[in-house]
């Protein structure tokens, strides 16, 4: 009979507290920073997703009603389940008393929607930069008590020496191994990000000018 062990009772789980126990006293904000990183890249992974920020067809209803009917801006924005449709029926709200100023409601919401975007993105930048350091600090640190240690090694000073060495180097490891990811996410993110950007901007461009196009014929009849 098979016998279950539980997840924090096997030889794996002794191994990575044996590690964070080698690793001195850095082990812990390091910890919390693989902690972050790893939260950070699967709460962006899922957040920009094209088809979920940007689904297909609800543009194309957007795109349809903008060329076919953009008298009434009810029907541009029907809903507000992605970035585009907030846009717009945050302009779309403020046209009857901001005519005049419908393009920077609609950039000043576009501003809006791409901060949160970009949520998330600071933490990885700056562990990217702050995790190989903790991790030196760490080797230093571990150094520092190698040395100190070393006089009361007697015989066995050269194994005692090799053996500090390796368990100090153990937070540069680690460390390196935290900011290499973050540093590749933050930068895969950002042009993600950058790309969504773009063609939210193209999208929300097309019904401004549709609008505008529809605000314009009323004068060229009286014109006429």
């Amino acid at each position: 009979m098979i016998e279950l062990v539980p997840l924090w009772e096997g030889p794996w789980w002794s191994d990575l507290l044996g590690l964070f126990g080698l690793g001195g006293v850095m082990m812990l904000p390091l910890g919390i920073c693989s902690v972050l990183t790893l939260t950070v890249i699967f709460d962006r992974l899922w957040f920009l997703r094209s088809g979920r920020l940007l689904p297909g067809k609800a543009l194309r209803v957007v795109r349809e009603q903008a060329e076919e009917n953009p008298g009434r801006p009810s029907k541009l924005a029907p809903e507000n389940k992605h970035p585009v449709g907030r846009i717009l029926r945050h302009g779309l709200d403020l046209l009857p008393t901001t005519s005049g100023h419908l393009q920077e409601a609609l950039r000043d919401q576009a501003h809006r929607e791409r901060h949160t975007l970009e949520r998330g993105l600071t933490t990885l930048e700056v562990i990217a930069g702050i995790a190989p350091l903790l991790g030196l600090l760490g080797t230093a640190l571990g150094m520092i008590e190698v040395f100190q240690n070393l006089a009361l090694a007697g015989p066995g000073r050269n194994e005692a020496l090799s053996r500090g060495i390796s368990e100090a180097l153990l937070t540069t490891v680690l460390g390196l191994g935290i900011g290499i990811p973050a540093l590749v996410a933050h930068s895969l993110f950002a042009r993600k990000i950058e790309a969504l950007s773009l063609r939210i901007e193209e999208e929300v461009q097309f019904v401004y000018d549709c609008l505008q196009r529809n605000r314009a014929k009323p004068t060229t009849k009286r014109d006429g």
